[in-house]
């Protein structure tokens, strides 16, 4: 029988008299037996220092004894005769050896083993168990009597596996076993929850040792800091830590130096919810899965954090101003059987890491409370100035946020950051560039990240990338208990962290090579437009960039956090496209007005025009609301219920009564034709809506069959009667009203078409299970009606404008007809109705940028323009004139002041960059010089041997490897930041090019 020896230093367990205590409380001698049993985790968290010192000791001194003993066999160690005597490095033979239990199980990398031990208890002070297997690099797993172990090589195996795969340690264990005995000719023994148990366990101690809670002579774990374990963003500027750069660049670039009070002082935020990170209402409590790493990493507190929410006055959740808001949270209200609905979370919004003490579960989707608490949590980590917040429903947060803030009680947990929203930080807000568009106008533009100064290039979508961490974990994430998920949460967000601080110079040096060749262009675009305008109308030019100017430099909210668009200190957007344009409802108020102007009148001639006038709009806009109703009746699904057939009739009823009214005002305004119809169709004159429904299965109309029944408005008559004197208002008011339709309908259409983007996309990221899936199906299909019923009344519209117009003569035309209109609404195909993505908006900006180019090759006579666009883009969504000359009209003065603010966004990315390339050096510098300290410094506590070599050994690697990462990235970024030097010499911030 072979022994092997392994001593550990010998430290007593001292238990928690508190907990167990309060344990006890519960009754009988036998309770700690039991509350053991119960609350394993309760009784070991005491014993966290214990654990941590024993990891650490693992870093110093080896053992003097190594055992290497053949080859693994299919057959247990135990049944082969094996023992491992734990306790006795020399290999020295125990005079009082104890043997807990005959059958020990270790789970290793390459299986589940089941093997003999003996345990030493010979030393005058006699050593736990529990510290003999973590000096032997084993992990119990109870902290009493442990039967059973796994090593420290399985649980490195796992951490890795997980972090990087997303496996659940159930399949993991899964695998071991197999690995074990795959054919199952072996009853093994099921640790699967021990494993579970240990791999929690270990994940926290082992964070706490990269965090240098070890090290700390202050306290051990206990005495953690709020977000201490937390993996902060090397790039984004923290005061005492990285933002003492300047003369370094200094001697790079006067430039560059000179505005670091710009972009050494900002951090870019982003929040957002994720709502696949549910968690389940299982037996789990907080007893038996408690929260390991309370507010120490990324997760908020939980304490203050339920306390805020549940006793807040601002529980309503947050409607959304985009018109797929309702649709998408129509999704989310059933929380019923769930612990949690989701988590929310602020991340660095550039470099997309997640923000320490920043994530929060939601109970009941988005509430302000939430969300209120979130944000304030994270800003108290934040060590800037100024502070650029982007979050997709940016523009209900805002409202009341001040009053919300100044409600904040000074004992919370989130003062801190609550003063520092109300007047800490210079605060801005956008949306991000992806949901930008489906947001109302006056929030696309207010909240447009590519019109805020110093943004640079951020798009704010940094959530979506940083969700992609956690999303795979969602299922496993589900079945947890309430603490083991905020632990495995901050687990995985430590990864995804350390994966991008480890990639950071890649990342940097990449985006610098995108971000010189994008200024260098765009600098030159805009330069070049802005000397034609100049030559062209040098006022027109001061006051087109002035009006930037002062947008720029805007109050941004009002105290109750709305945009000001009134009132004195409002500034008009110039963004913002000034050209009216006429639409049914403008119609409809035109006619209103010339009703109530007939009403008022006392000239009998004047009141007869006025109601002429407002009687025939109102007419026409009947017939087009007839035309809506015949199509959808004519298109709807064959009714296979009663109540569908009695919904079908009661439409039908409606419409038949729509039509009455019309035909009796038909009678006196177009005699002529009613006296047609009734001899063509009879007295009746409603048309007929064909044979009755049979009872046949067809599931559902011809798409293309159209109505029978005809309105005859002049579009729907032949020439010579249309044009018939006495149908000429008739006519010219039926030609206004159909191009305003044409426009009120695409309109309509882009807008679902946003509509069925967002909520395709919003399926994808986050509907899971049969039950969600039908609904998103539901609402998908009642999206994509509506966009039908869009698509065919524009071409209708678009059809009868076009026999309108032909009846007209050429001197009509040029008077009555905008000579572009076929270029401005051209004839729609399916192909055309593609919802907005993001690549369909990158590529709409390279077709601006197309234009801007060809009219600076125009003006400057070269005869061509450079760089055609090889995309073909949807005209609805974005339509430019070709004009052969330039005109200083509102369309140019917009693409103007769109064309500065992009060169002047690329020339900050350039500076900002540059700022993030001497931050980031200067960060591991910092970890570095930290961890050297620690390396150098003599204990204050009275520490064995093996501990002090550990706690110096584990420093001293930590400090050589950040001093490795701040050598080898500064030698990296020499190239790039003098690339970017010798830019910004020549290219100014406002996004000119210089010429001396």
């Amino acid at each position: 029988m072979s022994q092997v020896m392994l001593t550990p230093a010998p430290k007593p367990a001292a238990p928690d008299v508190a907990i167990t205590t309060r344990l006890q409380s519960d009754g009988g001698n036998d309770s700690e037996k039991y509350g053991i049993s119960n609350h394993p985790l309760l009784y070991w968290i005491p014993l966290q220092m214990d654990y941590l010192t024993a990891l650490l000791r693992l870093d110093g001194r080896p053992p003097d004894v190594v055992w290497i003993n053949g080859q693994w066999q299919p057959t247990s160690l135990r049944q082969m005769g094996q023992v491992v005597q734990f306790g006795h490095w020399d290999g020295s033979r125990c005079s009082l050896i104890r043997r807990p239990n005959k059958a020990f199980i270790v789970v290793h990398t390459n299986g589940v083993h089941e093997i003999s031990v003996q345990f030493c208890g010979c030393t005058k002070k006699k050593v736990h168990i529990r510290d003999q297997l973590l000096a032997a690099g084993m992990w119990p797993a109870t902290t009493v009597k442990p039967k059973s172990a796994a090593t420290i090589e399985v649980l490195d195996h796992f951490n890795a596996h997980s972090g990087t795969g997303k496996d659940n340690a159930y399949d993991f264990y899964n695998a071991l076993e197999a690995l074990t005995d795959g054919a199952g000719m072996t009853a093994l023994p099921n640790r699967s929850k021990e494993f579970f148990r240990m791999a929690h366990q270990y994940r926290h101690i082992l964070s706490a040792k990269r965090g240098g809670r070890g090290h700390d002579p202050r306290g051990g774990i206990e005495k953690t800091g709020y977000g201490e374990l937390a993996v902060l963003c090397p790039a984004c500027p923290h005061k005492g830590i990285n933002t003492d750069v300047v003369d370094e660049l200094a001697k790079i670039s006067y430039e560059l130096a000179a505005a670091h009070e710009q972009f050494n002082d900002l951090v870019e935020l982003s929040t957002d919810c994720n709502f696949r990170a549910k968690g389940k209402m299982n037996r789990s409590t907080p007893e038996t899965s408690p929260y390991l790493g309370d507010g120490m990493a990324y997760m908020v507190p939980e304490g203050p954090y339920e306390d805020f929410t549940q006793n807040s006055a601002h529980q309503e959740e947050m409607s959304n101003c985009s018109h797929f808001g309702a649709l998408i949270m129509a999704n989310l209200k059933a929380g019923k059987g769930l612990r949690t609905t989701g988590i929310g979370a602020v991340f660095c919004s550039r470099h997309e890491f997640f923000w320490p003490n920043s994530i929060g579960t939601l109970i009941k989707g988005e509430w302000y409370c939430t969300m209120d608490f979130i944000i304030a949590s994270a800003m108290r980590r934040v060590r800037a100035g100024s502070v650029n917040l982007y979050y997709d429903i940016v523009c209900q947060f805002t409202r009341n946020l001040y009053s919300r803030m100044m409600t904040v009680e000074s004992k919370s947990f989130i003062h801190v950051g609550a003063q520092k929203l109300l007047h800490g930080i210079h605060i801005a807000f956008g949306v991000p560039k992806f949901h930008n568009p489906g947001h109302l106008v006056l929030c696309q533009l207010w909240f447009n990240i590519a019109f805020m100064v110093g943004a640079g290039m951020t798009d704010g979508e940094a959530s979506e990338r940083a969700w992609a961490g956690l999303n795979p974990a969602a299922s496993s994430l589900r079945e947890m208990g309430p603490g083991t998920m905020r632990d495995t949460i901050d687990f995985f967000c430590g990864v995804w962290n350390w994966r991008k601080f480890i990639n950071m110079g890649n990342f940097l040096e990449r985006k610098m090579l995108i971000a010189l060749a994008q200024a260098r262009e765009h600098c030159e675009i805009y330069t070049g437009i802005s000397q034609v305008i100049f030559l062209e109308d040098r006022e027109m030019h001061t006051e087109w960039v002035g009006g930037a100017v002062a947008w720029e430099d805007r109050e941004y909210l009002d105290g109750e956090g709305r945009p000001i668009v009134k009132g004195k200190n409002a500034v008009k957007n110039p963004y913002q496209s000034r050209t009216k344009k006429m639409s049914l409802e403008k119609a409809r108020l035109a006619s209103a007005a010339l009703a109530a102007k007939a009403a008022a009148s006392v000239d009998e001639n004047e009141e007869d025009s006025a109601n002429g006038a407002a009687t025939l709009t109102n007419f026409i806009l009947r017939g087009f609301k007839i035309e809506v109703q015949l199509w959808r009746n004519s298109n709807a699904k064959k009714a296979r219920t009663v109540l569908q057939k009695a919904d079908q009739l009661d439409q039908r009823t409606e419409l038949d009564r729509q039509i009455a009214l019309f035909r009796k005002d038909q009678q006196w305004i177009m005699p002529l034709v009613l006296a047609a119809i009734n001899e063509l169709e009879g007295t009746d004159a409603r048309g007929s809506w064909g044979e009755e429904e049979s009872d046949d299965e067809e599931n559902e109309t011809d798409k293309n069959k159209k109505p029978t029944i005809k309105l005859y408005l002049p579009s729907e008559l032949n020439r010579e009667l249309a044009t018939a004197p006495a149908m000429r208002e008739l006519f010219l008011e039926e030609l206004r009203l159909r191009l305003a339709g044409m426009e009120d309908w695409l309109d309509l259409l882009r807008q679902h078409l946003r509509i069925r983007g967002t909520v395709d996309r919003w399926k994808t990221d986050y509907v899971t299970g049969q039950h969600m899936t039908t609904r998103t199906r539901d609402k998908q299909e009642m999206i994509q009606g509506n966009i039908e019923t869009a698509k065919a009344m524009y071409r209708l519209h678009r059809e009868r404008y076009v026999t309108l117009v032909s009846f007209l003569s050429e001197d009509e035309r040029k008077e009555l007809v905008a000579g572009d209109w076929e270029e401005t609404f051209e004839k729609l195909n399916d192909s055309d109705c593609v919802p907005l993505s993001h690549r369909l908006i990158l590529n709409i900006d390279d077709a601006e940028i197309k234009h801007l180019k060809a009219i600076i090759a125009q003006m400057k006579a070269t005869g061509k323009a450079t760089g055609e666009s090889t995309h073909r883009i949807p005209w609805i969504w974005y339509k430019l004139g070709n004009n052969s000359k330039l005109e200083l009209n509102d369309d140019l003065r917009v693409e103007f002041v769109k064309c500065r603010a992009r060169a002047m966004r690329w020339v900050e990315e350039v500076y900002k960059l540059a700022y993030e390339m001497a931050r980031v050096p200067a960060f591991c510098s910092a970890r570095s010089k930290w961890w050297k300290f620690r390396a150098d410094s003599t204990p204050e506590r009275n520490l064995d041997a093996h501990l002090e070599d550990g706690l110096r050994a584990y420093a001293a690697k930590q400090a050589t490897m950040f001093r490795r990462h701040a050598r080898g990235l500064k030698q990296r970024f020499a190239g790039p930041l003098q690339q970017a030097a010798a830019f910004v010499r020549w290219h100014g911030l406002d996004g000119l090019q210089r010429t001396e």
